[in-house]
């Protein structure tokens, strides 16, 4: 077991589980005297930080896959000094590539290109905030990110909609992240993924065809209480291209499967 370098998308679901658990084992072993004798216990010592950013890519690929995650890491516990990034090489993730290779496929197969950058994909927008962020930056990214949210809790919805209210606070992207965390780690509300499919829909129904509606009705009716669809998200992410809806298509929930 190790914490990986590449993008979570590129690793299949038993890998993503088993980096998970280590990850919490590690993240702990570091915040004591008497740390783990492991590669990685030595590459993020004193970069506790970085743990907790590498959490969240696993936490927001496993939601992707519907993958259960109840699991949480308070950055409160972790110290303001330990954001640095690791030292990671270019060979080093190369090397992590020619192991997969040999694996299980991910969400996403490797890219044939032998750019390290195509695989650690760090220019792709993640909900963890590691330094003060301006308030049109966590607008971005509740845009983004908010049909993922209700899915899981519409009362949590509800708190991060509040709190990007509190414009002018200093502490609003702490607040924010801390809440986001709590959701990710929480089983979804047995209502949410069919109120956060029906708020997407809304946007869509009148526009829809006589099939999509059979076909949207025909998915709720499957719908099983607390568990994501990815057959709805499918569904809905193809409707919302064909009618162009950039606003619905680009949010984290639809985009992965356009």
């Amino acid at each position: 077991m190790k914490i990986h370098l590449v993008h979570p998308k590129f690793l299949s679901d038993d890998i993503i589980v088993q980096e998970h658990d280590f990850l919490h084992k590690l993240f702990n072993s570091l915040g004591t005297d008497e740390p783990m004798e492991h590669p990685d216990a030595f590459r993020y010592n004193g970069r506790r930080g970085q743990l907790y950013a590498r959490h969240r890519r696993l936490v927001e690929e496993m939601i992707l896959r519907a993958i259960p995650h109840a699991t949480l890491i308070d950055r409160r516990d972790i110290d303001p000094e330990h954001w640095n990034e690791p030292d990671v090489t270019a060979e080093d993730v190369l090397k992590e590539v020619e192991w997969l290779k040999d694996r299980p496929a991910g969400r996403v197969p490797l890219p044939e290109s032998g750019d390290p950058g195509e695989f650690t994909c760090l220019h792709e927008i993640s909900t963890v905030l590691i330094v003060h962020t301006e308030l049109d930056i966590l607008q971005a990214l509740w845009r983004i990110y908010r049909f993922t949210i209700m899915e899981r809790s519409y009362s949590r919805y509800r708190s991060l909609t509040e709190t990007l209210q509190g414009r002018g606070k200093a502490s609003v992207f702490m607040l924010f992240d801390l809440i986001l965390e709590e959701t990710f780690s929480e089983d979804p509300d047995d209502r949410a993924p069919a109120i956060a499919y029906e708020t997407i829909w809304e946007y869509l129904q009148e526009e829809a065809t006589p099939e999509e509606v059979a076909d949207y009705e025909r998915l709720t009716g499957e719908l099983q209480p607390g568990m994501a669809s990815l057959d709805m998200r499918r569904f809905l992410a193809k409707a919302a291209v064909r009618q162009g809806r950039e606003d619905l298509s680009r949010s984290a929930l639809l985009m992965p499967y356009i």
